[in-house]
């Protein structure tokens, strides 16, 4: 490859010597003159060079307001985001303190904390404890349904398992009390293991989708009529005298936040009449109905093949 040829220094030493030159005649030469000479540098010699400055403070400016601009879309989107946990978050607390209108007495408000305890997801801690009257035992709810049970309680702590944890166990029935069962995790993958499970059904009784469960009262740990989730349909078991049904949880994971601890004396009296159970029957249902005639309207649009193009 081959290198640019250098100028002659004589050249380079000439230019020198006349910038040099037409500076002193400026420097010693009568104002109008050297008006002239500059007017005429400006609009030839330092025009193109002007203009290049002014095309980059354009540039520099528009990068500059352009900076700006996404800087405060992106404050208004955070602000958005915030502002809408912020409802979400009322909105939750407002549905527990309806609740706690309900229940009116025999209950310990407390926070899940963030993060998880004891090396388990479906482990967590509860800001409340002994001094405030929870025992181990005893279960959490929230406006939805049932959310899981105290494992142990310290004096201004509480462990509690979530109902995915794999110890979870609630004796349950059908809304209606004519098919009873055990409701446990679903130990199913991904999503699916947020699940639960109906088990121990007699096999003579059969339960459709939509159905409300709710805990029967049997044990005495949990007491009789809420919420625990609704049936999605049939599990297919090795077991020959019972049927096992899939549940949608009445609670979702990611709304827990503050929940109730029922004391034992109110679990003892029990909460009949808290949760409207043939409202909450009838949303279930309507709910599986729609989700189902969603589901076989987009196989339908799967299975129409596309037309022919000529």
């Amino acid at each position: 490859m081959a290198r640019p040829q250098r100028t002659d220094p004589r050249v380079d030493l000439a230019l020198v010597a006349g910038c040099a030159l037409l500076a002193a005649v400026c420097l010693f030469a009568p104002g109008a003159t050297r008006d002239r000479v500059a007017g005429a540098l400006r609009s030839t010699i330092v025009a193109p060079a002007a203009a290049m400055q002014a095309r980059a403070e354009i540039s520099r400016r528009s990068f500059l307001a352009e900076a700006v601009t996404r800087r405060f879309n992106d404050s208004v989107s955070l602000r958005s985001q915030r502002l809408t946990g912020v409802e979400d978050e009322n909105a939750r607390l407002r549905q527990l303190l309806g609740l706690a209108g309900a229940v009116k007495w025999g209950f310990v408000p407390a926070e899940i904390l963030q993060g998880r305890s004891l090396g388990d997801e479906f482990t967590v801690t509860l800001t409340s404890g002994a001094s405030a009257g929870v025992e181990p035992l005893s279960p959490l709810i929230v406006s939805e349904g049932l959310v899981g049970v105290v494992q142990r309680a310290d004096p201004a702590l509480s462990v509690a398992i979530l109902w995915p944890h794999p110890d979870f166990r609630v004796s349950a029935m059908s809304a209606d009390g004519a098919t009873y069962g055990i409701v446990t995790s679903h130990q199913g993958p991904s999503a699916d293991r947020y699940l639960l499970e109906l088990r121990s059904v007699p096999l003579r009784m059969q339960l459709r989708p939509g159905t409300l469960i709710v805990s029967s009262g049997a044990g005495g740990v949990f007491p009789r009529n809420i919420p625990v989730g609704t049936v999605i349909n049939e599990l297919k078991t090795n077991e020959a005298w019972a049927r096992t049904y899939l549940l949608r949880p009445a609670v979702k994971f990611a709304d827990l936040g503050a929940v109730m601890v029922l004391t034992r004396a109110k679990s003892t009296q029990g909460v009949d009449g808290v949760w409207n159970l043939e409202a909450l029957a009838d949303s279930a249902r309507r709910s599986v109905v729609a989700a189902g005639e969603a589901i076989n309207a987009r196989l339908r649009d799967s299975l129409v093949a596309p037309p022919v193009k000529p």
